[in-house]
């Protein structure tokens, strides 16, 4: 066995040699070659194949965190072979092995072949969206009505017609996307997106590619495109409109469903991202299911010990501290105390983006009440409130649990505020009731002053 793994990019030649380990199982949107060739340069994707497998290694969570898609031809892998060859590559970065994409039967394969190994974390913003095909064709049924009403009012509206998209018209759609980009021109992933797509258009025929343009009065005003994701199942990639026409995406949906061949049977229509406009659209073309995709991450014995501690000061269950470890946890992020090599104190630094410069927002602070009242979260607390300016933080802040830890924390220098934090993430990182989401600040920085706090501070973690 190879003591290392050989990782290269994924080039367009790769593709036929590549495709078996795709299809197989597959119905997410991430088990596509298009999309892990066309996302490469965001996600920093590579490939290997090794024992067997295809490994495919990206960034995730910020992209900052390596995470290992892993695939096998076999119906039943073993897990054995390749476990130990990630855990030796990832240990280069300093990071727990965290595998992705992984499906229910995976899910169950690696449990029994490594029991109380790893935790398994399905987060419900990445699961794609799986509709029937002949749905989306006919809009039949009360459930479609007011889609068919969409489409209806477009069709009375404008004089229309409807294209595959061919290299005579890439040009146009391209046109029509730098349109949209320049109004997100505040939006980072707009941007990666846009380089995605022209990606997808420079390679639209070795990719195999389908796709199809929407014109009103001789004017593109919509494309999309899509791949197969395995015999019976397609998915649309991209769909992009003009707005300011009435039904657009309804039309450019119905309609390139019916140019899709009738042997797809799915067509997947990937994730939400957590969006709420997005969700909401998604859900109201009534999905047959949802396809998951479940992250595990293999537990340190420092980590077994934080949940140990979790427990026991929150009174919380694994499956509420799973996510968090699974999503958050980073080693450069993280502090803990340990006594006769057990961790009896942790704490986490969450570095955030906000419109007050980067904050660091302290969570998940605890010591085990066997060890409590010896002065261990002070030390704890002090180390990391240092490693906090080290990251370049210009404040501090968390939420106290109650009116003791306003006066624990007031030793540090935490100041009450009226203010209200919204984190922008995958997760709620608060109480669960923005309400009580009252925090505390400390100024790490002599250029931050408390009296600019706004009434609600919204964060975007950046791990």
């Amino acid at each position: 066995m190879s003591k290392s793994i050989y990782f290269q990019s994924f080039e367009i030649q790769h593709r036929s040699f590549l495709l078996p380990y795709f299809r197989k199982q597959s119905q997410t949107c991430d088990r596509t070659f298009t999309n892990l060739f066309c996302w490469q340069h965001h996600y920093h994707t590579q490939w290997a194949e090794v024992n067997g497998w295809l490994i495919v290694r990206a960034n995730i969570n910020g992209e900052r965190k390596a995470a290992y898609l892993a695939l096998s031809q076999d119906d039943k892998p073993k897990y054995s072979e390749i476990i130990p060859l990630l855990e030796a590559d990832v240990a280069q970065s300093d990071q727990p092995l965290t595998l992705m994409g992984l499906n229910d039967v995976e899910c169950e394969l690696l449990d029994q072949q490594f029991p109380n190994s790893f935790i398994f974390d399905r987060n419900r913003d990445f699961a794609d969206y799986i509709y029937r095909a002949e749905d989306l064709r006919t809009l039949k049924g009360r459930k479609y009505a007011q889609k068919r009403n969409h489409v209806n009012k477009f069709k009375s509206l404008y004089s229309y017609r409807y294209e595959p998209i061919t290299r005579n018209n890439i040009v146009e759609c391209l046109r029509l996307e730098e349109s949209w980009i320049a109004q997100h021109d505040h939006d980072e992933s707009a941007h990666a997106e846009y380089e995605t797509i022209r990606r997808a258009f420079q390679y639209f025929d070795e990719l195999e590619l389908m796709g199809g343009a929407l014109y009103v009065d001789d004017q593109m005003v919509a494309f999309t495109y899509g791949s197969a994701v395995n015999d019976r199942m397609f998915c649309t990639h991209v769909e992009k409109g003009d707005i300011r026409y009435e039904g657009i995406y309804q039309m450019i949906n119905h309609l390139f469903a019916q140019h899709i061949p009738e042997q797809y049977i799915y067509i997947n229509r990937e994730e939400d991202l957590g969006l709420p406009g997005l969700r909401k659209s998604k859900l109201s073309y009534e999905p047959e299911f949802l396809a998951y995709k479940t992250t595990a991450l293999k537990l340190s014995a420092e980590m077994r010990d934080m949940v140990d501690v979790w427990g026991k000061c929150f009174g919380e269950s694994d499956l509420s501290v799973y996510p968090f470890l699974s999503r958050y946890y980073f080693n450069h992020c993280s502090m803990s105390e340990k006594v006769d090599g057990r961790v009896v104190a942790m704490a986490f630094m969450i570095p955030c983006q906000t419109e007050l410069g980067l904050g660091a927002y302290l969570y998940g602070v605890a010591t085990d009440p066997d060890y409590q009242r010896q002065g261990i979260s002070t030390k704890l607390i002090n180390s990391i409130l240092n490693k906090c300016r080290e990251n370049g933080s210009t404040f501090s802040f968390l939420i106290p649990a109650d009116a003791g830890l306003v006066d624990f924390y007031a030793r540090f220098g935490y100041q009450s505020t009226r203010t209200q934090v919204v984190f922008q993430c995958d997760m709620d990182l608060g109480t669960g009731d923005t309400e009580k989401d009252n925090i505390i600040v400390l100024p790490l920085d002599e250029s931050f002053r408390i009296e600019n706090l706004p009434e609600i501070l919204v964060c975007t973690p950046m791990l």
